[in-house]
């Protein structure tokens, strides 16, 4: 019996992807009447952009890297795959980061009094640059499809759970898999974005399900100048909306890396080191609201100063007559890389000029179209 038991169970492993059934199922999903409009018998779904959604997913992208995706890929597990990889991308941001900021930091209190004060100055800047390169690379991307959202509607960090089948491994391990309810027997969840692939976006999670099924491509037809009431609005607007990611990525691919290098020279800016002498003010008496503003006016007071500071080259602008012209280089390439890639982005190809479809006579109802 435990060996019919086993034949049979790797058998149901050598069913397809798409005709896998669910734990104790006699009938696959899709061909349950009562079964295949549920919940379950969906794969990929948009997922809404609120704060929740977006910490849900940044939690299960960081503790995956650091935990199951690691684990997968120096086990040689056959269900490692592309997404895996790339968000462990995510873990030498932190490792080195990390690594980074000890050099000075955790080595400081072995040095003499002199010593530890200069390497806390340049260990607390180090820090600094490594967060202030982040928040800039991803501040700078932001800005681009925030603003190629509001121009054209398309928003490229539209966020969709998506579904993936494992492939099994053995007829025992499968067996002895602890299962979630109404839960595939091989099967978990990945965090995408819509239109993060240029070639293969997911515009088809993109129908409404209710009511007008091109709701959304009528949106971006009505507000991109295509017209209203379209016949086949998502044909019509798609070639317009592949067009306007591959510009709007390549502006932001050019102009990260440009503020991430503005972030790195803001954060190793001398006014920063006021923060190092927080913690040894004395608020003996002083409520503690009060002693909170202190703290943000100082931090609020070094980053305009540490501003200043990039911008002139230096607090007293005399560390080096050239170093402001580095400085305001890179600054003025970032803006106006940022600036034309938003533009290039958002402009319709598209659209013909209203004044020259009107002098046309093709354009002209009452004109008929002469064989020669």
């Amino acid at each position: 019996m435990a060996k019919i038991t086993a034949v049979t169970s790797f058998k149901q492993s050598l069913i397809p992807m798409g005709d896998r059934q669910y734990e104790n199922a006699e009938v696959p999903y899709y061909k349950d009447p009562n079964r295949m409009h549920s919940d379950e018998a969906k794969e990929s779904k948009i997922l809404p952009k609120d704060w929740k959604t977006k910490t849900k997913i940044k939690i299960h992208e960081f503790s995956n890297t650091l935990s199951t995706y690691p684990a997968r890929g120096f086990s040689g597990d056959k269900n490692f795959n592309f997404y895996e990889y790339l968000t462990l991308g995510m873990f030498p941001y932190i490792t080195g980061s990390l690594t980074f900021m000890a050099l000075f930091n955790a080595a400081s209190k072995y040095f003499n009094p002199k010593d530890a004060k200069a390497a806390s100055k340049y260990g607390f800047g180090m820090a600094l640059g490594v967060i202030f390169y982040g928040l800039a690379k991803s501040l700078s991307k932001k800005v681009i499809s925030k603003s190629v959202a509001l121009k054209t509607g398309i928003d490229m960090d539209t966020p969709y759970i998506k579904v993936v089948d494992l492939i099994p491994e053995s007829p025992d391990k499968i067996k002895n898999k602890k299962l979630p309810k109404n839960k595939d027997d091989l099967t978990e969840f990945e965090y995408h974005k819509a239109f993060e692939s240029v070639d293969f976006p997911r515009t088809d999670l993109l129908y409404s399900k209710t009511g007008n099924r091109n709701k959304y491509y009528d949106m971006i037809a009505e507000k991109n100048g295509f017209g209203t009431n379209l016949t086949d609005s998502d044909q019509e607007v798609r070639p317009f909306m592949k067009e306007v990611v591959t510009k709007a990525r390549t502006a932001q691919n050019l102009s990260q890396y440009l503020w991430a290098t503005i972030g790195v020279g803001l954060g190793v800016q001398e006014p920063w080191t006021k923060l190092l002498d927080i913690p040894k003010y004395k608020y003996s008496g002083v409520p503690f609201g009060k002693h909170v503003l202190n703290v943000l006016k100082t931090t609020k007071d070094a980053f305009f100063e540490s501003c200043k500071s990039f911008y002139n080259g230096g607090v007293e602008g005399i560390i080096n007559k050239k170093a402001k012209y580095a400085g305001r280089t890179i600054l003025a390439i970032a803006v106006l890389t940022t600036a034309l890639g938003i533009f290039n982005a958002v402009r319709n190809p598209y659209i013909k000029n209203d004044k020259n479809m009107k002098n046309t006579k093709i354009f002209n109802d009452d004109s008929k179209v002469k064989e020669d």
